[in-house]
This record gives C-alpha cells, sequence and structure tokens, in this order.
C-alpha cells in the first residue's frame, strides 16, 4: 500500500517590473528586490483562487518582496493567514549590496509574513558575489529546503513554497539527482507556475517514490 510522505507545491513569483525589464527606480532595493507589476498581481490573485481550496499545512516563501507579495494572495483565501518566510529559498545571483528587508520591517511590508522558525536571525537575502559559479552552493541550499520541509513534513502534508525560477530548478534538479553542476536542460517555470511533487515512503509506490503530478502548470492563467 502507498504511503504519501508529502506533496509539495514549487510556486514562482508573479510577472515583476524586472521580468519586462523596467525598475521602479533605481535603488538596489527596486533592482534586486522588484515588485510584482499590475499583471503579477492579478496573476497571484487567479492563483490564489485557483488553490484557494488546496489544504496546505503550511505556505512558505523566499524573503524578497516578490516571492512574499506572491504568498500573500494563496494565504487570503486561507483561515490561517500566515506566511513563513524561509530565507533560503531567495533567488540565486542577488548583488551583495543589498541587505533585503530588515526582520523588524517585514509586519510593515506584510501583515501575514513571519520568520520560519529556526530562521530569526538570520538576513532575509542571501548575496551571491559570484553568480552561476561554484553550483554546489546552489544545490546545498536546495538540500537545506528539502531537508528542512521533510523534517517537519512526513504525514501527507500540502506545503507551498513560493520562491524564484532560478532557484526552484536547482530544488527540481537535486530532486531528479543532481548535486554540484545543472544538467544541459532546463525547466520553463513561468511567472505563478506550479509545480507539483509527490513524495511516497520508499518501496510503497509502484511509480516510484517521487512523482512529478505536474511542471509549470499555469492553467489558472487562461
Amino acid at each position: 500500500m502507498e504511503v504519501l510522505l508529502r506533496e509539495l507545491y514549487l510556486i514562482r513569483h508573479g510577472e515583476t517590473y524586472g521580468n519586462i525589464g523596467e525598475n521602479e527606480s533605481d535603488s538596489m532595493a527596486d533592482c534586486e528586490d522588484t515588485m510584482l507589476t499590475p499583471n503579477g498581481e492579478d496573476q497571484a490573485e487567479r492563483l490564489g483562487r485557483y488553490l484557494k481550496d488546496t489544504d496546505f499545512a503550511a505556505v512558505y516563501s523566499g524573503g524578497l518582496r516578490r516571492a512574499i507579495a506572491t504568498a500573500d494572495h494563496i494565504v487570503k483565501y486561507r483561515e490561517k493567514k500566515e506566511i513563513l518566510v524561509l530565507p533560503p529559498l531567495c533567488e540565486i545571483g542577488i548583488n551583495p549590496v543589498y541587505k533585503g528587508i530588515p526582520a523588524d520591517e517585514l509586519s510593515g511590508f506584510c501583515k501575514n509574513a513571519v520568520i520560519a522558525s529556526g530562521y530569526e536571525n538570520s538576513p532575509l537575502t542571501i548575496p551571491d558575489e559570484t553568480p552561476q559559479q561554484n553550483e554546489e552552493r546552489y544545490f546545498a541550499r536546495a538540500k537545506e529546503v528539502l531537508d528542512y520541509i521533510s523534517e517537519r513534513y512526513s504525514s501527507g502534508e500540502k506545503v507551498a513554497l513560493v520562491s524564484h525560477a532560478g532557484f526552484l530548478t536547482y530544488i527540481i534538479f537535486y530532486i531528479i539527482g543532481y548535486r554540484d553542476k545543472q544538467p544541459y536542460y532546463d525547466f520553463r517555470l513561468g511567472n505563478t507556475g506550479v509545480t507539483r511533487i509527490l513524495f511516497y515512503e520508499p518501496g510503497t509506490n509502484p511509480y516510484g517514490d517521487i512523482v512529478f503530478d505536474c511542471i509549470n502548470d499555469r492553467s489558472h492563467l487562461v
């Protein structure tokens, strides 16, 4: 008999000014931590309605504003409107000059956001002085996130991780067996795309211990 350990929903944030080649200003925050466009807000709202009947045990988000704002559209339909900010879900390639939202200002940006347990004293961004080099660190961060989730959810819970195309790709690569360098293929993860992955107790599911139910589902935008 199959035993489902958890269902993981990997979700990319909505469209941002950075995605369309614009910035709200020349500030470091608006360049590195770009906000959702009006279209991105609409995408995130459609995503929230699409997932409103999904019984998430928890909704996690990276510490950048675009991820938190997207997650907020998911939790608005939940009785428990808490967003757990998990700093390792930060995008890759962040300028080390940008330090992110100060933790004590997080609730001012989003009243539903709190720092995830174990990261209360951590900065919300992860600076990256050499983007796309030494990929082992991205895989190590993917492992950190997956270990964190697996230690807390093993009874069939549904868990949402709202993050970024670059880092979510490394999570997917790690899950399928890569550990130090990405392969010569990629996954297209569009704005608010949902990738649903089922994890089973080893040996209990005839189709494999890990099953990708969907990748980059954007049917909510149609």
